[in-house]
């Protein structure tokens, strides 16, 4: 009887967790949400450029590699809002991007929300590229 009850709680657990989720999938360059066209891709392996559907670039991410600021941390630009951010512990793939867009409802029907993206830079900058000026000043009299 416990076994049959842990039984069904797992599979109700895992339904409702699939049940909310979308089916990301990028073929040629081409982003497919529930198997429908959504984005295509562009760029190369550091600089990769996301366009809608009209063929206009909206989203703009950069891998960054062995900088003053870490070994490597992810750069997000919106063209259209001009707003970006920095991610150091949170590495940004094509997909990851994608899906993080459509939990945060900031990509709804292939669309990007602007009301909404100004709310997903704030949630997810770290300000890997704000430089700190600390300065320390120490003067020998010797």
């Amino acid at each position: 009887m416990k076994y049959k009850l842990l039984y069904s709680f797992i599979f109700i657990v895992f339904s409702v967790c699939f049940v909310n989720a979308q089916n990301i999938k990028i073929k040629k360059s081409v982003a497919y949400i529930d198997s429908k066209e959504c984005l295509t891709i562009g760029g190369d392996a550091n600089n990769v450029s996301f366009y809608d559907l009209n063929d206009n670039e909206i989203i703009f991410l950069k891998f960054i590699h062995d900088s003053k600021y870490g070994s490597l941390y992810t750069k997000i630009t919106f063209l259209d809002s001009k707003q970006s951010f920095t991610s150091k512990s949170y590495i940004f793939t094509k997909k990851l991007l994608i899906k993080k867009l459509i939990q945060d409802k900031t990509l709804k029907d292939c669309l990007l929300i602007p009301e909404k993206v100004e709310r997903f830079v704030l949630k997810y900058d770290e300000n890997v590229e704000k430089d700190d000026i600390n300065v320390n000043i120490t003067i020998d009299r010797n």
